[in-house]
């Protein structure tokens, strides 16, 4: 009864998002909003694109409402030379494709806000009921975090939104799902292999989507991990200079990026000796930041050793994760033929943006029922020793 119920939810989803991609809207309408690119890629060098230039990201997102090149040209009042330069660009990059005989499409995932509003229902009910996976594994990933010695000063509800969240639905999982799942090479686009995505208005209400990612910030000792919500990810690292200079006492003349320095090695410095204190002013900041709980650091700082050990956190979860989506392949199936995404991105390029919005919603479900702890706001931040 459950999956005919579901079922008769996905027909309404589709025929409210294939109503939506007939919309007559004016490009004035379409480009209102705020899109957010965001990337995949298992490769160590993130990959740098930059669509802010030259009205790019605004000529995707109107190829993805199927607007023609001449209502492109007239709008931006651009020459034909100018727009030739631009359309190369972007099939140089790989990220359009002829449509037919007189335009093009985006080769990658556009989710507008309309589109997100119904796909968001469709991932959330998938994101809730696959919280139960994490749940029924809590005890063995407990166990395996207990054997971990870098977090063996750490209680575990302190790190738990990077364990259950970070590791356990992102990060190595997310390449264990690439691997085992999806099985597909990833499109080289310009210089890289990466997945891409633009998302509309993230966030904005209820029904907006969400997406969590792993972001990595490097320094010549170590690096910074950060797993949060695209849009309130808060760290050490993005903090502003006038949170540094106020609430952790970054002196005038200093820069922001080598007191941020200073700050994780006074976490290393705590990490590796049980009595260290930092400087007054640092320790205020590490507690009014959710930093420090208790007198325990909320950040662990984890040895070349015990990274190669996250793996064995994120694998207790793996295979019922990887059996959750093949159950469900006829559902995302009809899902994705009967969306306009068939005309423009991969299938195997589209489960990967709706693995991130259903994991989205698991994650949200996990830090509602209380298994993931946010002491230290929405974002869960890390250190690896280099």
């Amino acid at each position: 009864m459950i999956y005919k119920m579901k079922n008769i939810a996905l027909t309404i989803v589709l025929a409210v998002t294939v109503a939506a991609c007939g919309s007559k809207k004016e490009i004035p309408e379409l480009i209102e909003g705020n899109y957010r690119a965001h990337t995949v890629s298992f490769e160590e060098n993130k990959p740098v694109i930059n669509l802010e230039k030259d009205n790019l990201k605004e000529i995707l997102i109107l190829l993805h409402h199927r607007k023609s090149p001449g209502e492109i040209k007239k709008h931006y009042q651009l020459s034909d030379s100018i727009w030739n330069e631009r359309i190369n660009y972007l099939f140089g990059e790989g990220l359009i494709k002829k449509f037919d005989d007189s335009s093009f499409i985006p080769t990658f995932f556009v989710l507008d806000e309309e589109n997100g509003a119904s796909l968001k229902k469709f991932t959330d009910s998938l994101g809730a009921e696959m919280s139960g996976i994490a749940i029924d594994r809590l005890n063995k990933i407990r166990e395996v975090y207990a054997k971990i010695p870098s977090f063996k000063n750490i209680p575990f509800d302190y790190v738990s939104m990077f364990i259950l969240g970070g590791l356990i639905h992102d990060g190595a999982q997310l390449k264990n799902y690439q691997d085992q799942f999806v099985k597909a090479f990833i499109p080289h686009r310009g210089g890289s292999n990466y997945y891409l995505s633009l998302i509309q208005n993230e966030e904005a209400n209820s029904s907006s989507p969400k997406i969590y990612e792993t972001r990595y910030y490097n320094y010549p000792a170590f690096t910074l991990g950060s797993f949060a919500s695209t849009v309130y990810e808060r760290n050490i690292a993005t903090y502003a200079t006038s949170e540094l200079t106020k609430n952790f006492g970054k002196p005038a003349a200093e820069s922001d990026s080598v007191y941020q320095i200073t700050l994780l090695n006074e976490l290393v410095w705590m990490s590796k000796s049980g009595g260290y204190k930092p400087p007054a002013k640092i320790l205020d900041g590490f507690k009014r930041y959710g930093i420090l709980a208790n007198g325990k650091s909320t950040i662990p700082v984890l040895s070349k050793v015990d990274r190669l050990r996250l793996d064995e956190l994120s694998n207790v979860a793996t295979q019922d994760i990887i059996n959750y989506f093949e159950n469900r392949q006829t559902l995302f199936v009809k899902w994705y033929l009967n969306s306009q995404y068939r005309e423009e991105t991969s299938y195997k390029e589209w489960m990967i943006w709706v693995y991130k919005l259903i994991t989205a919603k698991t994650i949200d479900v996990l830090i509602e029922k209380s298994y993931i702890k946010t002491l230290g706001g929405n974002t869960a931040s890390f250190i690896l020793e280099k």
